[in-house]
């Protein structure tokens, strides 16, 4: 059930909010319970053949449960890791159905943190209705963000009135509303040029293709930031503070502060369990073994391939399995992994740093190749539209028809936004110029409620999100 369909507008959504509205008068746990049914509604009526996956969290709070105090609390976290794992890579790679449940990988993900934030044994389990709500809470429940336990735990345990409030809910609708534009205004619009010119890149010349490709980008920045900003309009409506997921990626200088920007959750998550554990383990053995690890052993050949080469690649090899089993996105993984070892050796090296308008476009050109070959439904099909895009199909560009230097313009727009305009939590929260930070004035109550009857309007054909299916 997608946040920007007709039935979560305008059935689920105000249900929601008058069912919990109800059940929170009645305390704490009243109000929790009713969040629990909601999120289970919400996964059974967007997919009700999986909805047994749920059972995943009464697992894997059993678990929490054993670990408390045991001294075998670190292998019975690696048990429940593995096992969580299994089942991801069952659905995803080897089960019947090529389509993976909803959200799968993100709600097992958010477990597989919560069972490793607990493997010492030190920390006391949540309640079972905290632990239910932290691993199955809607908003975040089909394509994240990937909720870290040490921030959302503490807020599900304190003591405070659940109750709906007029300040939370405000501030809550205009992050909703906002993404809901991105998605049906900016990002939906683009899914026509998209599917025609990677359904046949072969014909495609050179404007055609780089089209094409950037239109994808345009589509999955607006895609993805649009969900980001109503799953914490969401999260914030009902008291919750979710983690930015997304902050201006297209604005990076270099492909490190991308992977900062960009899924930021999905790069916390796997530089917190995957990057940074292989980097110690590298660090250990070489000094066991009397190995230099400083930035000039980093220098040599074996140096960097073992300190820094490896642990990149391990890591963005695991982001490519997350996103599914295909040479398309294991080829991605690797164009990154190969971006930021460039990226990694310049700074070594101490080369003189880009102009920082060049390093964001030769950024952003790193970022649009890799997407198409992402995008693509296999690797030859990605190679011939970076065909296209380099001329290599033809060059001839023609303004004859007007659609053309329609196309042109929109696109021009869009990366005026990308580029130019503040992020919805700076509008919301702060700071953002003072003309455009939002307060709760007549103005923006009349601004957002046209802003949430243009979305609603042009929310009639809008498909999934993009990451529904990762």
């Amino acid at each position: 059930m997608a946040f920007s369909g007709f039935p979560f507008l305008l059935g689920f959504l105000p249900l929601a909010l008058c069912a919990f509205a109800v059940c929170a008068r009645r305390g704490e746990a009243w109000a929790k319970a009713c969040l629990i049914a909601l999120s289970v509604l919400f996964y059974g009526v967007g997919q009700p053949a999986c909805l047994p996956l749920l059972l995943s969290v009464v697992g894997n709070y059993w678990l929490l449960r054993r670990m408390h105090g045991s001294p075998r609390a670190a292998s019975w976290a690696g048990w429940g890791v593995t096992a969580n794992l299994a089942v991801l890579a069952w659905f995803k790679y080897l089960g019947p159905d090529p389509v993976p449940p909803l959200g799968l990988s993100f709600f097992t993900f958010t477990q597989i943190g919560g069972l490793l934030y607990h493997a010492s044994g030190d920390i006391a389990p949540p309640r079972a209705r905290d632990y239910a709500l932290f691993a199955a809470f809607f908003p975040a429940l089909t394509a994240g963000p990937i909720l870290n336990p040490a921030d959302m735990l503490p807020q599900l345990s304190r003591d405070r009135d659940w109750r709906l409030g007029s300040d939370q809910l405000a501030v809550g609708f205009g992050f909703f509303v906002i993404g809901l534009l991105k998605k049906t205004a900016l990002a939906d619009p683009l899914a026509g040029v998209v599917a025609s010119g990677f359904a046949d890149p072969s014909g495609l010349t050179f404007f055609p293709a780089w089209q094409a490709a950037c239109s994808y980008s345009l589509q999955l920045y607006f895609d993805f930031s649009g969900y980001t900003d109503m799953a914490i309009g969401l999260a914030w409506m009902f008291g919750l503070r979710f983690p930015d997921n997304f902050d201006q990626p297209y604005r990076a200088a270099s492909v490190i502060d991308y992977w900062q920007r960009w899924h930021m959750s999905l790069t916390r998550f796997l530089m917190t369990h995957v990057h940074t554990p292989l980097t110690l383990a590298v660090l250990r053995w070489r000094r066991a073994h009397g190995l230099p690890i400083g930035n000039a052993a980093q220098t040599t050949v074996t140096g960097f391939a073992a300190m820094i080469a490896g642990p990149v690649l391990m890591t963005m090899t695991a982001i490519s399995l997350w996103h599914g089993a295909a040479w398309t996105f294991l080829l991605f993984g690797l164009l990154h992994a190969v971006f930021l070892l460039v990226n990694h050796l310049w700074r070594l090296h101490r080369l003189p740093a880009l102009p920082r308008i060049a390093a964001i476009a030769l950024t952003y050109l790193c970022v649009l190749v890799a997407s198409v070959v992402f995008r693509a439904g296999d690797v030859s099909s990605a190679g011939a539209l970076l065909a296209g895009m380099a001329g290599w199909h033809g060059v001839a560009i023609t303004f004859d028809d007007p659609r053309a230097v329609l196309d042109i313009a929109w696109l021009a727009g869009l990366y005026a936004i990308v580029w130019a305009a503040p992020t919805t939590r700076q509008v919301m929260q702060g700071p953002a110029p003072a003309r455009l930070a939002w307060r709760p004035t007549p103005v923006w109550a009349v601004a957002m409620g046209c802003g949430a009857t243009f979305g609603l309007l042009l929310a009639g054909g809008t498909g999934e999100f993009l990451y529904f299916r990762f």
